[in-house]
């Protein structure tokens, strides 16, 4: 475990800056935080951004910053999650009540007789 933090360390200060931000919110208050920023590795789409580094100034593990990169990066993706279950579950529901109406006595008298009528060449 140790030589894993050694790792998560060395790799969390590679062409990292701690810098000390400071701004004002709604209410006129000061507020400080301290942030790591990282130069992104692409040439030219590469940039600063923010990180959140899974290991804290003590050495302990944060998992939640380990396994999906920050609280917000959790949020976005169950939120993604969240839309994607909604869009399968209505297709789920839609051929559900397609199977229903197929399944209709009036419906199998119709699908009778397009399926007994002769064939001219033309497809549905």
């Amino acid at each position: 475990m140790s030589r894993l933090k050694e790792r998560l360390q060395k790799k969390i200060e590679e062409n990292a800056v701690k810098s000390e931000l400071t701004w004002i919110d709604k209410q006129g208050n000061e507020k400080t935080e301290i942030v790591l920023l990282k130069r992104s590795r692409m040439p030219i789409l590469g940039d600063w951004g923010r990180i959140y580094p899974p290991l804290d100034e003590e050495g302990n593990i944060n998992w939640i910053n380990l396994l999906f990169g920050g609280k917000k990066n959790l949020v976005k993706l169950l939120m993604v999650i969240a839309i994607v279950g909604m869009v399968l579950y209505q297709f789920y529901i839609a051929f559900n009540y397609i199977e229903y109406l197929r399944n209709l006595p009036c419906v199998q008298s119709c699908l009778e007789s397009i399926a007994k009528t002769p064939d001219w060449g033309i497809s549905i």
